[in-house]
């Protein structure tokens, strides 16, 4: 059962598993999940560059699309700034951030890529402007930090989702304006990914990059993963460094209590079949349904997936449900 009240903004989600045979360790404690507004025609969107630095012609495509729907877009004053291989600096990043926050006529922020960086902006965002400005917020790889903290902090549903320089690859852009423009649930069929424990689970979807991840244990922004399914996916780690990474996880005790896990592409991260092995030798004894291979991440494919919301995950159906919009 899920009851639902919106306010401001704000829902209210109480929530049990309303499915026969659904393993779940924890029920979803009580929470409020703040959304922005679906986007329509002719709004503005913002984009920002809180990680690497970005080049004009690596975005130019992407912006093209945006303008296509048509939105209107506006850059952030530091979008093509550069420190070494951050974006700018640190304050330069965050003041884009607060400014498109509290910029009304924003509906959405958009991120030019990932990179390296957007963990050092944590302790200096005031939250509160983010908190009192609900709008939707986009990224991934890098980017897992501000989509993690965002829910941590404000409670933001959040969306992971193509950065500005992949939005044109594959279906990224139809997979994300649907999830944008519309009130429409999410069905993502993996019949093609891999199986490591089988059953069902429902659970808080949650997660990112593994190494972004990692880099948040021990820290204020990263929430308990109880009663979560959890996304991870990575791109260029050789299989130690995967190895080592899924090792502190496990270590940190962070997944003890897991109702569900999701891998999606190990892009460059080494030979499918050993990288298939790691993740069966140090995640199989997790007593949780487990899939690999679904296409979000780092490969050409990214679909777009809501951080905060409830989800079903069932290996005997091989899909992944969020039957609640990610928009208002």
């Amino acid at each position: 059962m899920i009851v639902r009240q919106a306010l401001r903004g704000t829902v209210l989600i109480f929530s049990c598993p309303p499915y026969d045979n659904v393993v779940c360790n924890h029920l979803m404690a009580t929470s409020f999940v703040v959304k922005g507004t679906h986007l329509e025609p002719n709004q503005t969107v913002g984009i920002i560059a809180p990680s690497s630095p970005v080049e004009q012609s690596e975005i130019s495509e992407g912006l093209r699309l945006l303008a296509s729907f048509p939105f209107k877009v506006k850059q952030g004053r530091h979008l093509f700034d550069r420190l070494r291989y951050l974006a700018g600096s640190d304050r330069d990043r965050v003041s884009d951030l607060h400014e498109m926050f509290s910029d009304p006529e924003v509906k959405a922020v958009f991120c030019a890529r990932g990179g390296y960086g957007s963990a050092r902006l944590l302790q200096a965002i005031d939250f509160s402007i983010i908190r009192n400005n609900p709008k939707i917020f986009i990224g991934f790889s890098d980017l897992t930090a501000l989509l993690i903290a965002l829910y941590k902090e404000c409670g933001f549903v959040t969306i992971h989702g193509p950065t500005i320089t992949n939005l044109p690859h594959e279906k990224n852009w139809e997979h994300l304006s649907r999830l944008i423009t519309t009130s429409q649930g999410l069905r993502v069929s993996f019949h093609h990914g891999g199986v490591i424990n089988q059953g069902k689970a429902r659970g808080t979807l949650l997660g990112g990059n593994l190494a972004t991840l990692c880099s948040l244990l021990d820290t204020p922004y990263l929430p308990p993963f109880d009663g979560m399914i959890l996304l991870i996916e990575e791109k260029g780690e050789s299989p130690y460094r995967l190895d080592r990474m899924l090792t502190q996880l496990l270590l940190s005790d962070r997944l003890n209590g897991l109702a569900g896990l999701v891998i999606g592409q190990m892009v460059d991260c080494g030979n499918n079949k050993e990288v298939s092995s790691l993740l069966n030798e140090r995640l199989g004894g997790l007593p949780v349904p487990i899939v690999t291979g679904l296409p979000f991440g780092h490969g050409g494919e990214n679909i777009s997936l809501p951080l905060g919301l409830p989800a079903l995950l069932d290996t005997e159906r091989m899909v992944l449900e969020i039957e609640e919009a990610a928009t208002l």
